[in-house]
């Protein structure tokens, strides 16, 4: 849950667009949430299920949720598009296409990591050490998600574009496998996904995007216009982000149990390398919309049009609304905050 949105579908090899569809539970009734109010909740391989189930905020739901899981923000939005969610779950690239596609979804919370994860791999024996060395050179990425994302704002950093690289579009879980049967020249790719690649060819060149850019740290829940519209889906997708915040505050702090839960039991990883993952990524906070956010979210979807992946320049600010501010901020306590994480560099 703390690295990049594609990672957990190439953990578990998954090839289908839509995995899993399981029932939630109900339990009474408020004034704000009248029995028979029900949501329908798009996970990614539980990175919203698990959080709430461990740390108990799960319990006495005064509605009903139905999880759909995906692989990838841009199938989940096709099922907001048909009318079929009410809340979800993406990172950075599927909102602003959602917005560029004049999609009825808006991002009502958001919370960053202290680190980013995503980086540039190269393979040995390239010439390629810095974004700079990309130029003329083959790069696998996925389009349209987080790992295009981190590909635009590294050539940025360097002064180039798509134009000035030979970009490579791969299945998400086909990444890594084309570096290593010297298909392409580097590939976007996040831990711990490259782990097996680097056992096998520890000295190829592993490259970050300068700044930890505060856009490639941030997860977003969304909901549709017409949920957000109806006052009892209103109030219960309220409550559900108020217990997903205190969810993720208490992930936190229990390390080793989030470690057990989703890279040994999930991914079948060793516990200690989740644990190693954790603490580079650092804890998350949730912040106010727009906020610091803003900025660096504007810089990726100018990227993104400047290249031709969107049909022209949008306003991000209209991606969010603050309807659920204050109850994002009072579920969050002591570690409110009215702005984003901080980090050890820049946040644009």
């Amino acid at each position: 849950m703390r690295w990049s949105r594609t990672i957990p579908a190439l953990l578990l090899g998954a090839a289908m667009l839509i995995i899993a569809a399981c029932g939630g539970g109900t339990s009474g009734a408020t004034a704000d949430s009248p029995a028979g109010t029900s949501l329908r909740v798009a996970d990614q391989l539980t990175v919203l299920e698990t959080p709430l189930r461990l740390a108990g905020q799960d319990k006495n739901l005064p509605y009903s949720v139905t999880y759909s899981n995906f692989v990838g923000g841009p199938p989940m939005l096709q099922a907001f598009q048909a009318g079929k969610l009410d809340v979800g779950w993406i990172a950075d690239a599927p909102l602003i296409f959602a917005q560029a596609a004049r999609q009825k979804v808006v991002g009502i919370a958001a919370y960053a990591t202290t680190n980013g994860s995503q980086l540039l791999l190269a393979a040995p024996g390239r010439h390629i050490t810095t974004w700079a060395d990309l130029k003329g050179k083959s790069v696998g990425y996925q389009k349209g998600t987080s790992l295009e994302s981190v590909l635009l704002l590294g050539l940025q950093s360097a002064g180039l574009s798509l134009k000035d690289v030979k970009p490579v579009d791969l299945a998400a879980t086909q990444l890594v496998q084309a570096l290593q049967a010297g298909e392409v020249d580097s590939v976007i790719t996040s831990q711990p996904l490259d782990s097996a690649y680097l056992a096998k060819n520890p000295t190829a060149p592993q490259i970050p995007v300068p700044g930890n850019n505060l856009a490639l740290r941030t997860n977003f829940l969304i909901a549709s216009e017409s949920a957000l519209k109806d006052p009892a889906k209103a109030a219960a997708i309220g409550d559900y982000v108020a217990r997903f915040v205190k969810a993720v505050n208490w992930e936190n702090s229990h390390v080793p149990e989030v470690s057990k839960a989703t890279y040994v039991d999930q991914y079948k990883l060793p516990q200690a390398l989740g644990e190693r993952l954790l603490a580079a990524a650092g804890p998350s906070a949730f912040f106010a919309l727009p906020g610091d956010l803003l900025p660096a979210q504007q810089n990726l979807a100018d990227l993104f049009a400047q290249a031709g992946e969107i049909p022209s320049k949008v306003d991000t600010a209209a991606e969010f609304t603050s309807l659920y501010n204050a109850t994002v901020l009072a579920a969050q306590g002591s570690a409110v905050r009215s702005s984003a994480v901080p980090t050890r560099g820049s946040s644009s």
